[in-house]
């Protein structure tokens, strides 16, 4: 069932149930902006003075045990301390409710929106007079505590484990996800595969991960930058590397210098920055911070297996898109292309 269906759905047998669930009026409920490319529905509402979401999930691979144990985690890191849209219990005290509309089964959920704004809907300016520097040191000290805290996590009794970071991924199986005619990144993804199955799975670099952490799963408090992380649905076991690859590639949107230099080193200040804020809420060995250029690898691959069903579309964006992944992938160019001349911040990560 595609979004625009079980929106239809929802809306026509289940919104009603979910709005008193929740102690509010279905007319009180919206579609939250922005959301159109999720893969739940996503309302806003407020309740009890307070800014609020309802998220509705029918996808067949997030089951009710998943989606409890999504929530447990959420809450232990609220209880932790760490800066999160907590889980807001239905009027029966439930954190999760099931409505059933015509044989399909949504699952709700509710969650505290965080103070202030996300940096797309603000046109990605930072809070006025404070420094785009803070920004990236807020970046780095939200990842640190989430990882320091992640390391004394394991689901209590009951409560289903969260899958790893390749089932994430979705990688597999590699000839359903890539055409045959690509042969050469099907041996990569493989080759790839391999590098992460081989990988330790020690607590100082592995544990649970956010896993979509990017400035559209996070709020911006305009008063002190505190950071609100939210959308927790791909929460998974990883490595903490990974969620630092992740924030490395969001670098690389605030520099569009054509000159090579100007790049690597506005990288180098940017990351460096993010490093330093993160050390100093847990310590990552430097033998995984050595990992990040096979991490930026993944984050690479991942982006180009999913857009590949979009590989003979008719937007030549995306075809341009793909093509310059594709030659990254099967030339081995590093950093995502960054520093290399097959860039031009003319045509950002286009052929």
């Amino acid at each position: 069932m595609d979004r625009d269906e079980a929106l239809r759905l929802f809306e026509a047998g289940g919104l009603d149930a979910a709005a008193r669930a929740y102690g509010t009026r279905p007319e009180d409920m919206r579609i939250f902006e922005g959301t159109e490319g999720c893969q739940n529905l996503v309302y806003a509402y407020e309740g009890g003075g307070a800014r609020k979401v309802l998220r509705v999930s029918f996808r067949p691979d997030r089951s009710e045990a998943q989606i409890r144990s999504e929530l447990d985690y959420v809450a232990y890191l609220d209880a932790a301390g760490v800066r999160v849209a907590r889980v807001v219990p239905s009027r029966r005290g439930e954190l999760l409710e099931r409505f059933e509309v015509r044989g399909v089964l949504f699952l709700v959920a509710s969650f505290e929106r965080g103070a202030g704004f996300r940096m797309p809907d603000n046109d990605y300016r930072y809070r006025e007079g404070a420094p785009q520097e803070e920004y990236f040191g807020h970046w780095g000290t939200m990842l640190g505590r989430m990882h320091q805290v992640a390391m004394h996590y394991s689901p209590p009794a009951g409560v289903e484990p969260r899958p790893d970071l390749p089932a994430i991924l979705d990688f597999e199986p590699i000839e359903a996800k890539v055409p045959a005619r690509l042969p050469q990144v099907r041996a990569k993804l493989e080759t790839l595969l391999e590098e992460l199955r081989s990988l330790p799975r020690t607590p100082d670099g592995y544990g649970m991960i956010h896993a979509d952490f990017n400035d559209g799963n996070f709020t911006v408090d305009p008063a002190s930058g505190d950071l609100t992380v939210f959308d927790f649905d791909d929460c998974c076991y990883g490595w903490f590397v990974y969620e630092l690859a992740s924030a490395w590639e969001s670098g690389v949107g605030w520099v569009l210098s054509r000159n090579l230099s100007d790049r690597r080193a506005f990288m180098e200040r940017y990351f460096g920055q993010v490093l330093d804020a993160y050390r100093r809420e847990t310590l990552l060995p430097d033998r995984w911070l050595a990992l990040l250029p096979l991490f930026l690898r993944v984050v690479q691959m991942q982006e180009l297996v999913y857009y590949l069903q979009y590989l003979d579309g008719p937007d030549e964006d995306i075809r341009a898109g793909l093509a310059y992944k594709i030659r990254c992938v099967v030339d081995d160019i590093p950093y995502l292309g960054f520093f290399d001349p097959i860039y031009d911040p003319r045509t950002p990560f286009r052929l």
